[in-house]
């Protein structure tokens, strides 16, 4: 286990592109939080995902927090609780008025 530092948090309230209508976006509903993480001097972007919204006030920017890198995630620690939250890739987010040709994970808008 390791500590990371927050050094910057985007919040997706809307979630993921479910499908597309014509060139109209139709989200899922479901919050999702693009968490950058600076780990030995290097940064990392994770994706939290939340059903309900919630996100931790632990994990606010600036703050320090334990995690584990494993292959393609990593895990977050809120104290004992353990929270999958996958690394973020370019081919994760679209141009908000053009559908995605070929896409494995669903996507959020790019800014």
């Amino acid at each position: 286990m390791q500590t990371a530092s927050i050094v910057a948090i985007k919040s997706h309230p809307q979630g993921r592109i479910a499908h597309w209508e014509g060139r109209t976006p139709i989200y899922d509903g479901n919050p999702i939080y693009d968490i950058t993480l600076q780990l030995n001097n290097k940064n990392y972007v994770v994706r939290y995902e939340s059903l309900t919204g919630y996100y931790p006030r632990a994990w606010s920017v600036g703050s320090k927090i334990s995690v584990k890198r494993e292959r393609g995630q990593f895990i977050l620690y809120r104290g004992e609780e353990a929270v999958p939250a996958r690394e973020v890739s370019t081919y994760d987010c679209v141009q908000a008025n053009s559908p995605a040709t070929a896409s494995i994970t669903p996507q959020v808008p790019c800014d």
